[in-house]
């Protein structure tokens, strides 16, 4: 009689909460060190089925207060990774650090503004953020429906942080946190925690998938990625796919934006299109990649138009 009981009230719940049935993100955090937890998004392209959660989410506790990295496509989702975060410690979430504007990393940014959760966000992002945010919120809203974007809106913030780099402390925790100019985007933010030697990258860096190209300026982005290779780190969260121990795996982000960049600059030089090339058929190297293919069909012609009126 008692599993009956129970059985009737998760029902109960189901149906009395639609948004709950319909819509679950189903997030697992990962411990990668001691108190330093990500959840890891899917590497699929946004749909309806991951409501948007594509990118990674990350979270650090010290003894005093808990920073968050990366805020997520949604409110929805915010709220999500808050109840976890809050079933691991009751600190407050002190800080919440947005490593670049891109809707799947910013849009949660509202339910975080409800618990006066300071925002880190480059400068030159939080513009993008607010300038085209609400095309973007858009546009998803057209590519997963409202139900995954209840409550998700874009909002203004106070973002008084403006010299980088930034060091934060936890309490017994030491966070730094970097500024990368123009390079995935025009404003990356990387974040280290110091005690467990662990480096949050966002979109610097893609595992396991094509890293996008909409707002890069590629020749700093080389350049960053030669640098994160060669800073000290146990272990490294990109901004999409699993996490990264072996500094080799960093090279399928270089090897990708490479071959687009030189692609795109000689097709600019020739005068040749973006269709000529697909006519051609999908490169060798396009085909290794997943998502290769809607993103070499998506980021070329951008490219080959911006380096057209460079």
């Amino acid at each position: 009689m008692k599993f009956f009981n129970i059985i009737l009230i998760f029902i109960l719940y189901i149906f009395s909460n639609p948004v709950f049935s319909a819509n679950k993100f189903n997030l697992i955090p990962i411990e990668v060190s001691k108190n330093v937890y990500v959840f890891l998004g899917d590497i699929d392209d946004v749909n309806n089925n991951n409501g948007g959660a594509i990118s990674n989410t990350g979270f650090i506790i010290g003894d005093n207060c808990i920073i968050v990295i990366d805020a997520g496509p949604s409110y929805l989702y915010a709220s999500n990774v808050i109840e976890i975060i809050n079933s691991y410690s009751n600190l407050p979430i002190k800080y919440l650090v947005v490593t670049h504007h891109h809707a799947d990393h910013s849009f949660g940014i509202s339910r975080y503004l409800e618990m006066n959760t300071e925002i880190i966000m480059a400068e030159a992002e939080a513009k993008r953020y607010l300038k085209y945010g609400n095309r973007s919120l858009r546009q998803l809203h057209n590519l997963i429906g409202e139900e995954w974007l209840l409550n998700t809106e874009i909002n203004t913030f106070n973002n008084l942080r403006k010299k980088y780099p930034i060091n934060l402390d936890l309490g017994n925790r030491n966070i730094t946190i970097e500024l990368f100019e123009e390079g995935h985007s025009d404003g990356d933010l990387i974040i280290k925690d110091i005690s467990s030697n662990i480096l949050f990258v966002g979109d610097l860096v893609f595992n396991q998938r094509a890293p996008t190209s909409p707002h890069a300026n590629i020749y700093n982005w080389k350049n960053y990625l030669d640098e994160i290779m060669n800073k000290d780190w146990d272990y490294l969260i990109p901004g999409h796919g699993n996490i990264i121990k072996n500094k080799e795996d960093i090279l399928q982000t270089k090897k990708w934006i490479n071959f687009i960049d030189k692609t795109a600059k000689q097709a600019s030089k020739n005068g040749v299109s973006a269709l000529e090339i697909f006519n051609k058929g999908l490169p060798q190297i396009i085909k290794k990649y997943k998502l290769g293919k809607e993103t070499w069909y998506r980021d070329l012609p951008i490219l080959i138009n911006k380096y057209e009126f460079d």
